[in-house]
């Protein structure tokens, strides 16, 4: 009688264990269901939060896609609508005053184009390409009696700092300009009457280079010495279409000019843009 009430015993504790095992069991994959139920429905919700997520690849494309285009529209809209394009553009930098150029552009949402030499801060410059604006090219040495000797000499100073930029960022740079435009004149003086400006408009085209002269002088390397007049310079010359104006970063007055040329633009309908390759060229005629 006792062997069996023991036998007893032990067959309630083992249907107990295999009771609690199972309830274990079916317990802990209810719970893995409900935690991957939460994830996919997190998925599904916040694809671009998770772009590894394999349930959405597919529709974060399509998202992506999809906003671009409509990016893209606006833009377009906007470029139409307005009186006109200005193209602030900057060279001989990174300089002095640089950054709080950049503050600035920051500020109004602006983006610009920035002819850099072999001077200043590698900082400076990847912060100009990490803010969405245009880095080019404007030589390395930026001396007249180097780069205007010879057309090797031209080529060999363009890329040096062409080395320069892509070692900054990683990005072959194909939009210059040339000291002094490509209407200067004192290339004269160096180049042993070879007319080297009418060679090397050429030349920087046929080497895969687009330049940029500009329309619109701020006249700040030259009579312009206080931001007033820099300002003036630039608003009274502005008019429908593309608008390259000339500026110097270098120039404490010419940076403090701008955001007051940013408000006069933006409130007299034009909008501000950088360039690129597709940009109105604005060429000089070459003098030389």
């Amino acid at each position: 009688m006792e062997m069996r009430r023991r036998t007893q015993i032990r067959l309630h504790i083992a249907a107990l264990a295999t009771l609690s095992t199972l309830l274990g069991v079916a317990l802990f994959f209810l719970i893995s269901m409900l935690m991957a139920s939460d994830i996919i429905a997190a998925d599904a919700k916040k694809p671009k939060e998770n772009l590894e997520c394999s349930f959405c690849e597919e529709n974060i494309k399509i998202i992506l896609e999809e906003e671009e285009a409509e990016r893209a529209a606006e833009h377009a809209k906007k470029l139409a609508e307005a009186v006109g394009i200005v193209y602030l553009t900057f060279d001989d930098g990174p300089g002095d005053y640089t950054n709080a150029l950049l503050d600035v552009l920051d500020k109004h949402e602006v983006k610009a184009t920035f002819f850099v030499t072999g001077r200043g801060d590698d900082a400076v410059i990847k912060r100009e390409f990490d803010e969405g604006h245009t880095v080019a090219l404007h030589t390395f040495s930026h001396n007249y009696a180097y780069v205007y000797s010879s057309i090797d000499n031209f080529f060999a100073d363009l890329n040096q700092v062409g080395e320069r930029v892509k070692n900054i960022t990683g990005q072959d740079a194909k939009l210059i300009r040339f000291p002094g435009g490509s209407s200067n004149l004192v290339s004269r003086r160096y180049d042993g009457r070879t007319r080297i400006m009418s060679t090397l408009t050429r030349e920087v085209e046929a080497r895969g280079y687009q330049y940029f002269d500009w329309n619109v002088d701020s006249d700040d390397a030259g009579r312009a010495k206080d931001s007033d007049t820099v300002f003036s310079n630039v608003a009274s010359h502005l008019k429908p279409g593309a608008n390259v104006v000339l500026q110097h970063d270098i120039h404490p007055y010419s940076v403090e000019a701008v955001e007051r040329i940013i408000e006069y633009g933006e409130a007299n309908g034009y909008v501000f843009e950088p360039l690129s390759f597709d940009s109105p060229t604005v060429h000089h005629g070459v003098n030389n």
